[in-house]
């Protein structure tokens, strides 16, 4: 999957909040009932992906969520293996593939022959090739031609990306052969210009791309081309980045020993696995990806086995291949360096793509503002005087004690919190603005009374146990909180907050929950998307104060998290998740649809209601932005 760098002279929790050690909690009674429901499901009602695609049954397991798609360089083959270490599908004869993808659909798998020059699909019955691209060993740039060739992708779109190591550029090509766009060329760090050997080009959400360049940079660029943001890396060897919820980024260092790291936005590195010696050292590991459970899957090339680690007690629960040694046969292999997961739960199946969301009349969106400095994960309130209260979040990678007061188009610093956070939820009460939990290397249990006036800030009780990642809302004087992360597990709690009290138990959510988007509508709270033990939700749920019920109201087209919602008119309008779409979301009908896009996307903005609109804050820039 690498090239080596003599050869070419070129040259991913904070506050239970942005960092991995606690991304995979402990999973609540509540989830476990859920998944014992689910697996009945799947032996009686709906096909897995595993099914659909090779006839495989349903898996059981909690580690390995379905079947492990390994590239087996060496060994010339492409092997899917199941939860059990069983071999249920091999394709051999392939020269030396370098990564290995499923298609959309899973009907095929593409992988790129990188010292061969070429790309190859296969089809997944029958074994195949159905298409190449390339040259067999003659290196070039022109049409046709390619020179070590990484990570190819299909596009939902049909087209085909990959980077083209050598010729320091990112190639999209057509089913015909055609090349369709060229971004690069240049073998400096300039992208989208030039890219220092890219070796990764890992497709995000919304047609956009996160860039892995071997001269050590990490780029995220939009779905035209544009470079959104870039990050130095902390590794010297960064291989095939991958985003994950909130801008972070998950990157391998293909070194050894070599280290498997989450760093923030500023290259700040939140969790790191490896080690100088034992089972967890690594030897050049080239690709880790996060799965849907949270756990961490990687391959760990030159030890020639695939890992998946737990990144809370970073143990590995599970492994492919022996440390250290080499082979052909059943359960071993020579330098794994590319993997995928084939589904095996029937959830997984039963939407092959998202369900596009609907368009509606677009809203109106405009700038109106700027925020001191870009931020994410701050909290904030809109005030009746027109006047809006941000408080604490991420600025620079660290957390805040800021306190912004003032008109949308004029916030400026009026005070400071008595301890610097981020992921907190704030809500107004009996005319007083409170701020809850949050925190910075740990959850916190602090609730502070910030005075709506004068920006002052002030202790003022205790949530009775750590909270962050929660969302917040008001209905008529009481403040209803609503999921997060206690320290040790994802809350399912909805707690009604009155001042100078003890916050008490009004209801639960059906599984435990962080980073949703929660407002009030009409006497309800709705709470929408966020982060389960079991992955992203689409989930739009309804929950009623008065009745103590949780009922879901709406799906989202496509699973997200680290989102912000809030009400105009009788819709509520999400946004975030590092997506530039606003949802607009009925819950009468149960309708989503598209009602816009912000000039650029965000991950964990604020979003407040205020006299017809709606303001977003932050979200990693330092926007302010009205939805009318």
């Amino acid at each position: 999957m690498r090239v080596a760098l003599a050869a070419v002279v070129l040259v991913v929790v904070a506050a239970g909040c942005s960092g991995a050690r606690h991304a995979h909690g402990s999973v609540t009674t509540t989830a476990k009932r859920l998944h014992r429901t689910h697996i009945r499901s799947v032996r009686h009602s709906h096909e897995t992906v595993a099914q659909r695609a090779l006839g495989l049954p349903p898996v059981r397991s909690r580690v390995v969520p379905g079947y492990v798609l390994i590239a087996d360089r060496n060994n010339n083959r492409a092997l899917i293996v199941s939860p059990s270490k069983r071999v249920v599908w091999q394709a051999t004869g392939l020269r030396g593939p370098d990564d290995a993808f499923f298609t959309p659909g899973y009907r095929s798998v593409i992988t790129n022959e990188e010292f061969n020059d070429t790309l190859t699909e296969l089809a997944l019955r029958g074994k195949r090739a159905i298409w190449r691209y390339g040259h067999a060993g003659v290196a070039g740039a022109g049409p046709g031609y390619l020179n070590t060739p990484d990570d190819a992708y299909r596009l939902a779109s049909g087209l085909t990306v990959v980077a083209d190591i050598r010729n320091c550029r990112i190639v999209y090509l057509r089913r015909s052969g055609a090349v369709a766009r060229v971004l690069g060329g240049s073998c400096v760090h300039d992208p989208p210009r030039g890219f220092a050997s890219p070796n990764g080009d890992t497709p995000l959400p919304g047609g956009g791309l996160l860039v892995t360049e071997i001269g050590g940079w990490i780029d995220r660029l939009a779905a035209d081309g544009r470079l959104l943001w870039s990050i130095r890396s902390p590794v010297s060897y960064p291989s095939d980045a991958q985003l994950l919820p909130g801008g972070r980024v998950l990157v391998s260092s293909f070194t050894d020993p070599g280290r498997i790291v989450i760093v923030d936005r500023s290259g700040r590195i939140d969790w790191s696995f490896g080690a100088q010696s034992g089972p967890n050292r690594l030897a050049k590991p080239s690709l880790a990806v996060r799965w849907p459970n949270g756990l961490i899957a990687a391959n760990d090339d030159y030890n020639h086995r695939v890992i998946v680690i737990d990144p809370r007690t970073k143990r590995i629960v599970w492994q492919y291949g022996h440390t250290g040694v080499s082979g052909a046969v059943q359960g071993y292999l020579d330098k794994p360096d590319g993997i995928d997961l084939l589904p095996g739960f029937a959830a997984s199946a039963r939407k092959r793509t998202p369900t596009p969301a609907r368009s509606v009349q677009q809203l109106r969106i405009r700038r109106v503002g700027s925020l001191p400095e870009p931020v994410s994960r701050l909290a904030a309130v809109a005030l009746p005087d027109g006047r809006v209260l941000a408080l604490g979040g991420l600025v620079g990678g660290s957390s805040s004690t800021q306190v912004l007061l003032g008109p949308p188009g004029r916030l400026r610093p009026a005070g400071r919190l008595p301890v610097a956070t981020h992921d907190a939820a704030a809500a107004l009460s009996h005319g007083s603005t409170f701020l809850f939990g949050g925190g910075q290397a740990a959850s916190t249990d602090a609730v502070i009374h910030v005075d709506p006036g004068t920006g002052a800030a002030r202790a003022a009780g205790s949530l009775g146990e750590p909270l962050s990642d929660l969302g917040a809302a008001t209905i008529g004087k009481a403040v209803y909180l609503v999921g997060g992360y206690t320290g040790t597990r994802f809350a399912t709690a909805v707690l009604r907050f009155r001042p100078g009290r003890s916050p008490t138990l009004v209801t639960r959510l059906p599984a435990g929950l962080r980073y949703a988007g929660v407002a009030a509508l009409g006497g309800k709270i709705y709470v929408a998307g966020g982060l389960t033990t079991a992955g992203l939700s689409r989930a739009v749920l309804a929950v009623d104060p008065a009745r103590r019920t949780v009922t879901r109201v709406a799906t989202l087209p496509t699973p997200l998290a680290h989102v912000a919602l809030a009400a105009l008119g009788s819709r509520l309008l999400l946004v975030g998740g590092g997506s530039a779409r606003v949802l607009a979301i009925d819950p009468g009908s149960g309708t989503v649809a598209v009602a816009g896009r912000l000039p650029t996307a965000l991950a964990d903005p604020a979003a407040v209601a205020q006299d017809g609109r709606v303001l977003v804050l932050g979200g990693g820039t330092n926007a302010v932005y009205e939805l009318r």
